[in-house]
């Protein structure tokens, strides 16, 4: 009885301290947040995060729908339509707009 007494003791002081390692370790993370929210370990990676996002912003923006124009950035507004909501059904029709992820590729990579 004595024994179990001891090892549930030991397990829960072995439990308390990691517990208490892994709080004290979250709270002194210093973390980094995005304009949106996201947040991010990094000032690097925050940085090149803003820099993406202020780039893509007009591609997912809802006034980029009433506009007259038949390209936002570049890209075509079917393809972008059917980036952000039908999807690509098919092959044939990731066929016929990769020079349009090409594209997307290419502002993304830089």
């Amino acid at each position: 009885m004595d024994i179990t007494l001891i090892a549930i003791a030991i397990f829960i002081l072995i439990a308390i301290v990691f517990l208490s390692l892994f709080l004290f370790k979250s709270i002194n993370k210093k973390s980094f947040t995005a304009e949106d929210g996201s947040v991010f370990d990094n000032q690097a990676d925050l940085d090149l995060y803003q820099d993406l996002y202020s780039k893509t912003k007009p591609l997912f923006s809802p006034d980029s729908e009433k506009g007259s124009s038949q390209q936002i950035l570049g890209f075509e507004k079917i393809f972008l339509f059917k980036l952000t909501t039908e999807g690509f059904p098919d092959l044939k029709t990731l066929v016929k707009y990769r020079k349009q992820f090409k594209s997307l590729s290419d502002l993304i990579n830089t």
